[in-house]
């Protein structure tokens, strides 16, 4: 099977490295863009190629150009009886339709873990596809990761929390590095310690029978340290913090 990206931004180079990591063969991935396509098919020795080269020799086509680029680009395209995966922001299935009238449209989110085979991406499907072109769309993201299928409304808070809470997850492992440096440890060795443990803790959990309020509970004995620790979360309204953020990401208009 052959993969193309007709696009070369951040996310398409995730996915690529994706493949590339689950095993699949450099020759069956293609990718085009105006300006990044042969420096990135030279630096992961991919190929390179014009977008009617992939529509033609590609099993599975993703759309990862600019969102407002969609008719204009899509318009050039003979994406017949392909399918097509759309990574592009806020565009929906109908939009696919309407753009790829007799293509098999696919609406996905996914997030940057893809890279490492560990991404989390979100699937909505144009009414056109069968049983079996799902199976071969859910088959290729789990070469990347996890799916969850849903309702397009939800997109917008899988986005939040899946898409943006990489950055998140991150700035609560640089805050726990920071105070490792506040309190006597050397900047390394603070951030091999907080990702480390945010690494192993999310992988106990993903491994366990058990939701994470239970194992944090675990954790914490009454009156010990790590209670202490949390009391003082709940002291600064830790959840409503997340709570929050999460709200500003959900509700942010792009301009």
């Amino acid at each position: 099977m052959n993969y193309g990206f007709i696009g070369a931004g951040n996310m398409a180079t995730a996915m690529i490295k994706g493949l590339i990591y689950a095993g699949i063969d450099s020759k069956n991935i293609y990718v085009s863009s105006p300006h990044s396509a042969a420096k990135l098919a030279a630096n992961l020795h991919i190929q390179a190629a014009d977008s009617e080269t992939i529509a033609k020799k590609c099993d599975i086509v993703i759309i990862a150009f600019l969102p407002n680029q969609l008719r204009t680009l899509g318009n050039s395209l003979n994406l017949d009886g392909k399918i097509v995966i759309s990574v592009l922001a806020q565009v929906t299935i109908a939009d696919l339709d309407e753009v790829f009238p007799t293509a098999f449209n696919v609406r996905s989110l996914p997030n940057i873990n893809s890279a490492i085979g560990k991404g989390s991406t979100a699937l909505a499907f144009s009414k056109r596809l069968n049983e079996g072109q799902i199976e071969v769309v859910q088959n290729y993201w789990h070469l990347l990761g996890t799916t969850s299928v849903l309702d397009e409304q939800h997109f917008a808070i899988f986005s939040a929390i899946a898409g943006s809470g990489p950055a998140f997850v991150l700035k609560f492992i640089d805050a726990l590095t920071q105070a490792g440096i506040n309190n006597g440890l050397d900047g390394e060795s603070a951030a091999a310690i907080a990702a480390s443990t945010v690494a192993g803790t999310t992988e106990t959990l993903q491994k366990s029978n058990s939701d994470a309020v239970t194992l944090m509970n675990n954790v914490a004995s009454p009156g010990g340290s790590t209670r202490a620790g949390l009391d003082n979360f709940e002291q600064n309204d830790f959840d409503t913090i997340v709570n929050s953020a999460i709200n500003a990401t959900v509700n942010h208009k792009h301009t």
